[in-house]
């Protein structure tokens, strides 16, 4: 009888490293594919493809809350209608189209990943306003 558990036992083991190599191949493959997909290798036509579609889609999305009709409102909305200006070292971005005013905050890099702002603000500019004039400050006491 020691003989067959000892059959048994030596089957077992086997069978455990096999089936342990087969695993720790599926594990390197997962990591593999995780890194290729964190880290993707973009062109730089890719990277601009990707900045204009998520800044255009941003601002849609954010208009069309304010507008009674967005379809016919924004189906001309292009890129080359946004004024846009990236805060250094963050995704946070400024953008301007027509009287409004945005700032986006991204939760990933919005040239490398399709995604949304995960924050943001707008404001509309009242018509004949002056951002240039001094008007609006106060006036220093002496």
């Amino acid at each position: 009888m020691s003989s067959f558990f000892k059959f048994i036992f030596l089957i077992c083991c086997c069978v455990t490293f096999l089936y342990s190599q087969q695993n720790s191949g599926l594990a390197e493959e997962f990591s593999k594919l995780e890194d290729h997909l964190r880290n993707p290798k973009l062109t730089e036509e890719q990277k601009k493809k990707n900045f204009e579609s998520n800044m255009v889609s941003s601002v849609r999305s954010t208009l069309s809350k304010r507008f009674a009709n967005p379809k016919k409102e924004l189906k001309e909305l292009k890129f080359q209608d946004l004024q846009s200006e990236r805060r250094e070292g963050t995704n946070t971005f400024y953008v301007k189209y027509k009287n409004y005013y945005f700032q986006y905050l991204f939760p990933v890099d919005p040239e490398t990943y399709v995604t949304s702002p995960s924050e943001e603000i707008v404001l509309e500019k009242p018509e004949g306003l002056d951002l240039g004039s001094n008007a609006h400050k106060e006036e220093k006491k002496n």
